[in-house]
């Protein structure tokens, strides 16, 4: 999360990939600094463009620090700062010029001083149509390329569409290849796989605010099928006027906002200015600001906190009593430990029910004539049963009751 950047769309069309991903990280720095300034010099300290442009600190050795700061003041002195118009004759007028046409590193104050173009001026203070972008963001990237992508990207942030090739934003190749800083020894095939895909990884993976960055290659059907446009989408971003802007970032709002969420790599500046620009209009004080947002953070399960956050900003007396019941809910949590020692101790053995004897009759065992069994009108007589016949009855039943 770190400082807003506002230019003229019309500094998209400078060739900027000529400049390193340092002296991009310095010179956008530069752009944030004289952003609504009347002086046309602005003084800036070595610390604070190592603080705001992510200079880092292992590069701390002043001499390395001025060295690139002059490598920096070569590469954009050697811009060409061109900026073509299409009158309604169907003619054209044409500016080039110097952005900054003077630099003052002074080492024994530490200081950068800056002299802006008094006739450009208006690229960074009378916005007609304008790009905005989140310091922090760029800075954070590792690629030039990236950069530059997102940079162009954010200049079409709310339509959700870039369009490289005839009849889209950009209708040259060539442009689109100076703007980003592809090298001239590459193809448009090498310039795909080792600049355009690697840039939109980035994008994706950094969490910024451009989301779900993907694109699309065309191709004509002529001899070698050459590449005819790429298409890149995303999520729309929505955009306020310049107006509403520099209102909500003047506010004592935006700085509460800002201070409380600080170190939060996850809410960049259009989420600063959103959650400001809603507490703005349903009049919410700074100290029910910094409450709200105290509480928010000390929520947990809350899958979007910008969203959860504006959300607050709303004309509650108490933000306690504001919940988001779909995403937020309260999900219990149980002891499996306890429960499954509760249901074992509760467990009782079911007693085994006694297995029944099979039943044997004596007569059944032993072999008895059918024929004298029965008399000659079918009764039963009476069975007479030897001595001999129970003794064997007797030992079998002794011999099964060894085997046991």
């Amino acid at each position: 999360m770190g400082d807003l950047v506002i230019f003229e769309n019309d500094m998209n069309k400078l060739h900027l990939g000529t400049l390193s991903k340092t002296s991009m990280n310095i010179f956008m720095t530069l752009c944030m600094k004289v952003k609504n300034k009347a002086d046309e010099r602005v003084v800036m300290t070595f610390s604070e463009i190592k603080e705001k442009s992510g200079y880092g600190a292992q590069k701390h050795v002043q001499a390395t620090f001025v060295k690139d700061m002059n490598n920096m003041i070569n590469q954009l002195l050697a811009v060409n700062c061109t900026i073509t118009e299409e009158k309604t004759s169907g003619k054209k007028r044409t500016y080039r010029f110097d952005l900054f046409p003077t630099f003052i590193i002074d080492e024994d104050n530490e200081t950068l001083e800056v002299a802006v173009n008094k006739d450009f001026m208006w690229l960074f203070n009378e916005f007609h149509k304008y790009t905005s972008l989140d310091l922090e963001e760029f800075v954070n990237f590792k690629s030039k390329y990236t950069k530059n992508m997102f940079r162009l990207i954010r200049q079409w942030k709310s339509t959700g569409k870039y369009v490289v090739g005839e009849g889209g934003q950009e209708s040259s190749f060539e442009e689109f290849r100076k703007k980003i800083g592809v090298k001239d020894s590459y193809s448009n095939k090498e310039m795909m796989r080792s600049c355009i895909a690697p840039a939109v990884n980035e994008i994706n993976l950094s969490g910024c605010s451009i989301k779900n960055l993907t694109y699309d290659t065309q191709y004509a059907n002529k001899r070698g099928k050459p590449l005819s446009h790429i298409i890149f989408t995303w999520d729309a971003v929505g955009r306020e006027s310049k107006k509403e802007i520099d209102d909500i970032t003047a506010s004592s709002i935006y700085y509460t906002i800002k201070e409380e969420l600080k170190g939060r790599s996850n809410i960049n500046e259009d989420d600063i200015v959103s959650i400001a620009k809603e507490a703005k209009k349903n009049n919410i004080s700074d100290v029910q600001v910094k409450q709200r947002i105290k509480y928010a953070l000390g929520r947990d399960n809350v899958n979007n906190m910008v969203g959860y956050i504006i959300s607050l900003m709303k004309k509650y007396s108490n933000p306690v009593e504001v919940r988001n019941t779909f995403n937020n809910f309260e999900q219990r949590k149980y002891d499996f430990t306890e429960l499954e020692k509760l249901l074992v101790d509760n467990y009782v053995e079911p007693e085994e029910e006694p297995k029944k004897e099979k039943l044997v009759k004596l007569s059944d065992m032993i072999d008895v004539d059918p024929d004298k069994a029965s008399g000659s009108n079918g009764a039963v007589e009476e069975n007479r049963i030897d001595d001999n016949a129970i003794s064997e009855v007797l030992n079998t039943l002794k011999k099964d009751n060894n085997r046991r």
